[in-house]
C-alpha cells in the first residue's frame, strides 16, 4: 500500500498531480481546489489511497491523513466507490462532511454533484452511528454564534467552564445544527440545561 507521497509537481491537471518521487512519478488523483493550489516544481507530501481494480490502480492524494481516512470510511458504503468519495471531499472538508452526515442532513449531501436522495440516505443510513454523539456536538459547537452565546451566559455570571458545559449540553438536546437565527433558542435551553445541572 502506498500511504504517503513526498516529492516535486511534476505536472498540474485539473484534478490531477503528477509527482516525481526520487526519479518515478506518480498521477494521483486530488480535489481541484489542490491542484490548483500547486505549483510546478514545488516540493509538497501527500497521504494517498490506493484504490486497486482489475484493470487499474489508481492513486488519490489528500492533504491530510483525516481527508483520507474519512475517503476510505465513504467506501465503505454500499455502491460508493472512490469517484464519489472523491467528490464529496471535494465539496465538503472532513469536519463539515462528518457534521452533515451526524446530523442526518440529507439537502447538503445532495448538493454534491452525483449524489441523489438515495445515496445520500445510504451513506447517512451506514455511517451516521460512527460520526455521532461526539462529533454532533464538537461541529456543532463551531458556528459563528458560539462566541454569543458563551459572551451571554458569563454575562448572566456564569463561569467559562459552566458556559461551556451549559452551551454543550443544549447543542445535544437540540437535535440539529444550530445556526444564527437559532441563537435565542439555544440561550434558552442552555439555562434550562444549567438549571437541572
Amino acid at each position: 500500500m502506498i500511504a504517503q507521497l513526498r516529492g516535486s509537481v511534476l505536472e498540474v491537471r485539473l484534478n490531477l498531480i503528477t509527482l516525481d518521487v526520487n526519479g518515478v512519478g506518480y498521477e494521483v488523483i486530488v480535489a481541484p481546489d489542490l491542484a490548483a493550489n500547486s505549483r510546478m516544481g514545488e516540493s509538497i507530501s501527500l497521504h494517498t489511497s490506493l484504490v486497486v481494480r482489475e484493470d487499474s490502480w489508481t492513486l488519490y492524494g489528500f492533504e491530510s491523513n483525516e481527508s483520507k481516512t474519512l475517503f476510505e470510511q465513504l467506501q465503505s458504503v454500499t455502491g460508493i466507490g472512490p469517484k464519489v468519495a472523491s467528490a464529496l471531499l471535494s465539496v465538503y472538508g472532513p469536519n463539515d462532511l462528518r457534521a452533515a452526515i451526524a446530523n442526518q442532513d440529507n439537502a447538503a449531501l445532495e448538493k454534491v454533484p452525483g449524489i441523489g436522495k438515495k445515496v445520500a440516505s445510504r451513506i447517512i443510513l451506514e455511517l451516521k452511528d460512527k460520526f455521532g454523539g461526539s462529533y454532533k456536538s464538537k461541529s456543532s459547537l463551531s458556528g459563528p454564534w458560539r462566541s454569543q452565546v458563551l459572551g451571554a451566559l458569563t454575562g448572566l455570571g456564569y463561569s467559562a467552564k459552566e458556559a461551556e458545559l451549559a452551551l454543550d449540553s443544549a447543542v445535544e438536546s437540540y437535535g440539529k445544527v444550530p445556526n444564527e437565527s437559532d441563537l435565542p433558542e439555544i440561550l434558552k435551553l442552555a439555562l434550562a440545561q444549567s438549571r437541572k445541572a
